[in-house]
């Protein structure tokens, strides 16, 4: 994802595919969130990303921040499902956390633990 497509995602607000989220999220609430997309058509989730639209960023490292989805997923998503990571540099040095979830998740229903 390029700085366009992020910027008309986070311009469009929230929808049933996309939710922004603070990298502050609790892992219960954000695997709530990944469950629900996958169970729907997939979407993404920003992290980063203020209810408002407004860009926050990253609190913590992009590669530390990508493992603490990963691990929120094997602790508190089931089935295990793996998701797209990938960081989007924004302004003044801020990086935007994008989680993508696939529409196709082969193994529906998913729960949040």
């Amino acid at each position: 994802m390029n700085i366009a497509e992020l910027a008309e995602l986070i311009g469009n607000g929230e929808s049933s595919g996309v939710e922004f989220k603070r990298d502050d999220v609790r892992p219960e609430g954000l695997a709530k969130e990944i469950a629900a997309l996958l169970n729907l058509e997939g979407g993404y989730i920003l992290l980063g990303v203020e209810d408002d639209g407004s860009v926050s960023g990253l609190a913590r490292d992009p590669a530390k921040a990508e493992e603490w989805v990963m691990q929120v997923i094997r602790d508190h998503v089931r089935p295990a499902a793996i998701p797209y990571w990938e960081t989007v540099e924004w302004e003044a040095g801020r990086v935007v956390g994008v989680v993508h979830l696939p529409a196709d998740g082969p193994a529906k229903p998913y729960k949040a633990k």
